[in-house]
């Protein structure tokens, strides 16, 4: 019999030994939606962090228009440039500017299959074995297997605390303390996954003063940046420095998660060599995509419409993340949950009932259907996140799960 173990890789045996919680959790939705006769209630899931609100039907028309033209969908099947259509890329300079305020030049832009892919792209262009990467803790918890799996297992990950006392806390001289000569690269999000945290003006300008003083790259995700519930920081607006890298998603500000498109701002050389590195890796990002979303993002009319349904959802997901909060913190004593400034979810301290995330989020989901996500996968034992996104256009559902897990927790007392 073929021995699989010893033919698979060591990045592969890691990846199979820490597989994401999330798409864990997926397993079971899915044979939920087979078989839901096996579980004794309604799952309610509140795990994953996409948006289920449907996309601006503008986004809908254009991409009727693209399947509806034989020489653009004809054009749409080809391939196209490494780095991204020149169209698109000239849009991303329209829509940084009329949305967010932000001067960009076509020369900073790459694009690509997703953020997710995008990001691993640039870790192998920043990163070699032995290199050091600073994320935050908590924080996304795709970071890093990232980069496990892109160095071959090769590169070193130190975390910066950023809540402390259950505060959202970064002290940028602990973060000082973090780096060495052999640190390459720092990650940052805003608002955060999985805390919803901001950070501050004077956060983020001390995190790049520091990082350029020791010629580290800083790479700030903005993927809920649509998504801030108070005003947005300013800098989202300022232009890009020198040693900042922007990872900006198109999947949740224009609900097309499947489209896998986004982009980045960064340093024109660095850029060039990422595109090297994506020609042996994607070869081009998405044509359909990209023709078709530039056509709504460089159109200064449809941005209007786009303005319009960022403000609405941003409101929207406003007063589910907080009547969240407040109910959590109302119905569930001793749990401390974080206040959103921003993004899908609430991240609380669950550590008063029991010290493992993993056996709570596994007791919620088997025994009384609520689907949460582990603070341990996201660097933060103890602690849970629970996503709104899923259901915000039935938030009853959220207040449904709360009412479970104020019972489990009962039952843990």
């Amino acid at each position: 019999m073929f021995a699989l173990r010893g033919r698979i890789s060591r990045t592969a045996r890691y990846a199979l030994e820490n597989p994401s919680a999330i798409r864990e959790i997926m397993t079971v939705v899915t044979d939920y939606k087979l078989h839901p006769e096996k579980y004794p209630r309604k799952l309610l899931y509140l795990g994953g962090g996409w948006p289920q609100d449907p996309a601006p039907e503008v986004v809908r028309e254009e991409f009727l228009k693209l399947g509806g033209d034989k020489e653009l969908f004809r054009e749409a099947c080809r391939y196209g440039p490494t780095r991204g259509e020149p169209e698109f890329m000239e849009s991303v300079t329209v829509y940084e500017r009329e949305i967010f305020g932000r001067k960009v030049a076509t020369e900073e832009v790459i694009v690509g299959l997703g953020s997710t892919e995008l990001t691993a792209a640039f870790m192998l262009a920043t990163l070699d074995s032995g290199s050091e990467v600073i994320l935050t803790r908590p924080g996304y918890l795709n970071y890093e297997r990232q980069i496990l799996v892109e160095t071959l297992m090769s590169a070193k990950i130190k975390r910066w605390d950023i809540i402390k006392d259950r505060e959202f806390a970064p002290n940028t001289d602990e973060l000082q303390d973090l780096i060495t000569s052999d640190t390459r690269l720092i990650i940052l999000t805003a608002p955060g996954n999985p805390d919803g945290q901001i950070f501050s003006e004077e956060t983020l300008e001390a995190v790049s003063d520091i990082a350029e003083d020791k010629g580290v790259w800083v790479m700030v995700d903005v993927a809920y940046r649509a998504f801030c519930f108070e005003k947005e920081p300013k800098y989202y607006s300022r232009p890009r420095r020198e040693n900042e890298i922007w990872m900006c998603s198109l999947s949740k500000e224009l609900r097309i998660l499947g489209w896998r498109l986004a982009y980045a701002l960064a340093d024109p050389e660095l850029i060039n060599a990422v595109v090297t590195v994506e020609q042996a890796r994607t070869l081009c990002p998405s044509r359909p995509a990209q023709m078709i979303v530039s056509r709504i993002i460089g159109d200064k009319d449809k941005l209007k419409v786009i303005k319009d349904f960022y403000d609405r959802g941003k409101k929207r997901y406003a007063e589910v993340g907080l009547k969240t909060y407040n109910a959590l913190k109302e119905e569930i004593p001793n749990i401390y949950p974080l206040k959103p400034m921003g993004g899908f979810y609430v991240f609380f301290d669950a550590s008063n009932y029991s010290p493992s995330s993993r056996k709570v989020c596994n007791d919620l989901l088997n025994k009384w259907q609520v689907a949460l996500a582990p603070g341990l996968d996201f660097g933060m034992e103890g602690w849970i996140r629970l996503s709104f996104a899923p259901v915000i256009e039935t938030p009853e559902v959220v207040f449904e799960a709360i009412q479970r897990m104020k019972e489990y927790f009962k039952s843990l007392k």
